[in-house]
């Protein structure tokens, strides 16, 4: 499975920022390491309405989708989002 889209459910602070790099980063290893370009669609939702529908509550924010389903919520470490995103791109 490739990625093709990643949403972050959080309201805006640092901590969702801090994710957004995490991710980026992750991405951009995958990528210089496989020598590709993964073209997914990085959104940032500032509301924690729809976290129900995914079985997560929104002290769990950030709350990480990948592909439309719940990959990563909560604090995360670089090393924790690095396997996550490899995992996710190996399938």
């Amino acid at each position: 499975m490739s990625i093709n889209s990643i949403e972050i459910m959080c309201v805006p602070c640092s901590k969702c920022e801090q994710m957004k790099k995490l991710i980026t980063d992750a991405v951009k290893q995958i990528e210089t390491q496989n020598k590709i370009k993964i073209n997914y669609n990085l959104k940032h939702t500032p509301h924690l309405r729809d976290t129900s529908q995914y079985s997560v509550s929104p002290s769990q924010a950030p709350i990480v989708l990948i592909n439309g389903s719940v990959e990563l919520s909560g604090a995360a470490t670089k090393d924790l989002v690095d396997r996550k995103m490899l995992a996710v791109h190996r399938g």
